[in-house]
């Protein structure tokens, strides 16, 4: 990690290693003082934060013993999305961004429905996708 040669993604998911590992530790220590009630939520956003770290694990050593990216994380989606927001015409941007409040809108009402709760987890990783796109066209058009 200290070579200036590091791809910033790389850079990114130490950051996000950390977060994941004390959300980790946080969470596990709500795991023994949960009622019952709250028991499974806690339990889901544990697994969901160990198997993100040990993601974010395999690509950190992937890149220790090969020197090359694994690019299984989403952060590589995410970098690459951001790089085509930014090479964006104007008018793509106003129109991307329509399309992102319209389908924000969507997931909401979706959510709010409760009907389908096993897509709550990919509905909400959706609408958090959605939600940093828009921050990043609002910025990019100064709004």
């Amino acid at each position: 990690m200290n070579d200036p040669g590091t791809p910033p993604e790389l850079e990114a998911l130490v950051t996000r290693k950390f977060t994941c590992y004390y959300q980790y530790k946080q969470l596990h220590k709500k795991l023994f003082s949960a009622t019952n009630d709250e028991c499974t939520e806690v339990a889901a956003e544990l697994i969901d934060a160990y198997i993100e770290n040990r993601v974010i694990y395999d690509e950190l050593e992937y890149y220790r013993v090969s020197g090359k990216v694994l690019g299984k994380h989403p952060i590589f989606l995410q970098f690459a999305r951001n790089k085509q927001i930014n090479s964006m015409s104007i008018k793509d941007l106003f129109r991307e961004r329509q399309k992102l409040t319209n389908n924000i809108w969507r997931i909401n009402n979706e959510i709010k429905k409760g009907d389908k709760p096993h897509l709550y987890a990919v509905r909400k990783a959706k609408l958090e996708q959605y939600e940093r796109d828009l921050a990043l066209i609002n910025k990019l058009l100064n709004d």
